[in-house]
């Protein structure tokens, strides 16, 4: 696996220029990592992509994971609507309901603050982004049991996306996010 990337900039744009540049030019966008540096948030981005061969499957794997500071003591989880998740329903799962025909079709979501969840969730370009690129996880959690553990927002889709119009539109999602769970210190970048 390559070394790990750190990108700043002050702007989404620019951030996700430099990402584009050095995936052009690094040619393996097989395992990619970079930390991206922005408005005040440190970001881990992931690639990881096997295509497998003979008898192997292969995988593939796209992940924006971000510590969210401040501690906000609202958690969730998002992910698609399939037939086990909906067996998990039929075994007492939780399936919160935000009031919105698509993303509740589209989505088994848990949370601690149904209307909290919903004032993020239903935000216009949110709910675009979310819509358009499911199936995909997205949680907002703890990173372990511990309690001084850090809060973390991850986006995960089982997918290798490498198009980087569309990262940054992920990306843009999750910062939108940030932004309502922990505004940045004042004169961050």
């Amino acid at each position: 696996m390559n070394p790990p990337r750190t990108y700043s900039a002050d702007t989404e744009v620019q951030l996700w220029q430099q990402v584009a540049a050095d995936l052009a030019q690094d040619g393996n966008q097989y395992e990619y990592q970079a930390e991206l540096l922005h408005g005040g948030y440190r970001t881990q981005f992931g690639l990881d992509i096997d295509l497998g061969g003979g008898f192997e499957g292969g995988y593939e794997l796209t992940t924006l994971t971000t510590v969210v500071p401040g501690r906000p003591t609202l958690h969730f989880a998002l992910h698609e609507q399939d037939w086990v998740h909906e067996l998990g329903k039929l075994l007492g799962l939780t399936d919160v309901e935000l009031h919105d025909p698509e993303l509740d079709a589209a989505f088994i979501i848990t949370t601690n603050d149904a209307a909290a969840l919903r004032t993020l969730l239903t935000e216009p370009s949110v709910r675009a982004t979310l819509l358009k690129y499911q199936p995909l996880r997205l949680t907002l959690a703890p990173a372990h049991h511990e309690p001084e553990a850090e809060i973390l927002l991850t986006f995960t889709k089982e997918e290798g996306i490498t198009d980087t119009a569309q990262l940054q539109e992920i990306y843009h999602m999750l910062y939108l996010l940030l932004q309502h769970l922990a505004p940045p210190p004042a004169g961050s970048r």
